[in-house]
């Protein structure tokens, strides 16, 4: 990792210039706003150099299973069963909603 001494400096592109004939670090990646070597990443935030290192990409280990998920079974739902209802007794209850609501608004 190349640290410069110069921190300020006009552009990224100066700086690259800088590094490609005064170092041996090799550019991978230059956007103009961010320049990457093989191992450190630079940007410039108002004149001033910002170093950071290129973080080592970590191989997460694999989990070993020892066989497959059992299976667990479903629940059954419960069917609701509806009651079907007469004429008559859906009118007689519909009346006694009505009387009910009609006795709320009284008391109001």
């Amino acid at each position: 990792m190349y640290t410069p001494k110069k921190l300020k400096w006009n552009s990224l592109t100066e700086f690259r210039d800088y590094l490609v004939r005064e170092t041996s670090e090799k550019i991978i990646l230059f956007e103009g706003w961010r320049l990457v070597t093989e191992t450190t990443e630079y940007g410039i935030i108002d004149g001033i150099l910002k170093v950071s290192p290129k973080q080592k990409k970590i191989d997460k280990p694999k989990l070993e299973t020892l066989g497959s998920r059992p299976k667990v079974p479903k629940k059954k739902k419960k069917e609701v069963e509806v009651k079907s209802k007469s004429k008559k007794d859906i009118l007689a209850e519909m009346r006694e909603r009505g009387k009910k609501a009609l006795v709320k608004k009284r008391k109001k």
